[in-house]
């Protein structure tokens, strides 16, 4: 693996925890938080609650106390050490410093080559622009959309007891130590060292076009290389 994309919420940051938590405490239903990704949790509270969730769980305050999914940030720190990451989130570039502040605070912002944003695209599509090998998500509709950039997608579920059945171009995980398992043993793409697109630095006075521009527009880096 030369470059891995990662996810974000439900994937770094436990944001699926908060979110069950506040279900319970304004809506009186109890959701397990596996199920607290949008593709999962709207069709169960529908698409107004899910917009006024995200309007508090995304905000300074509760991002910065949210907890990590569990090995969360050892597994970065060892990943780290064998490919160059990046975080990959559909938070927009407004909200997307919270979660900066989040890594910073947790000790592994230096573990990670930049941020990005699929808000406008898709994370196929900024994986695609990327070069990545791997994207490691806890909702499938940032791994059902295929593309034409062949890459492994993860699908980590933290706390689902119970396997679900993926076409073969999705890997179902339980946790990030079977993530890490599957990196580890995952073979590099053909044709993988070719040069990827530079993503430091927005273009002067050239408006967002395509994917490719908005991946430039929504992107705050926060080091060059790998560690």
């Amino acid at each position: 693996m030369r470059i891995v994309a990662i996810d974000y919420d439900g994937t770094l940051a436990d944001t699926n925890g908060v979110k069950a938590a506040w279900i319970e405490r304004h809506l009186g239903k109890r959701v397990a938080p596996w199920r607290c990704n949008r593709s999962d949790c709207v069709p169960i509270i529908g698409a107004d609650n899910y917009a006024r969730m995200g309007n508090a769980v995304y905000g300074r305050e509760c991002t910065l106390r949210t907890p990590e999914v569990p090995g969360a940030l050892e597994a970065v720190r060892l990943l780290a050490r064998r490919a160059e990451l990046f975080v990959v989130t559909a938070r927009g570039p407004e909200r997307m410093g919270f979660a900066r502040e989040w890594l910073e605070n947790s000790g592994v912002i230096r573990c990670f080559t930049g941020m990005l944003s699929s808000k406008g695209t898709s994370k196929s599509q900024v994986c695609s622009t990327l070069n990545a090998d791997a994207l490691v998500d806890d909702d499938v509709r940032h791994l059902s959309d295929a593309g034409e950039h062949p890459f492994l997608k993860l699908h980590l579920q933290y706390g689902r007891d119970e396997e679900i059945q993926h076409d073969s171009r999705i890997v179902f995980c339980q946790s990030w130590d079977e993530v890490l398992r599957v990196l580890a043993s995952a073979h590099p793409r053909s044709g993988s060292r070719r040069e990827r697109p530079q993503a430091d630095t927005p273009r002067e006075n050239s408006p967002p076009r395509g994917p490719s521009d908005i991946l430039h527009f929504s992107t705050c880096v926060f080091r060059s290389g790998g560690v």
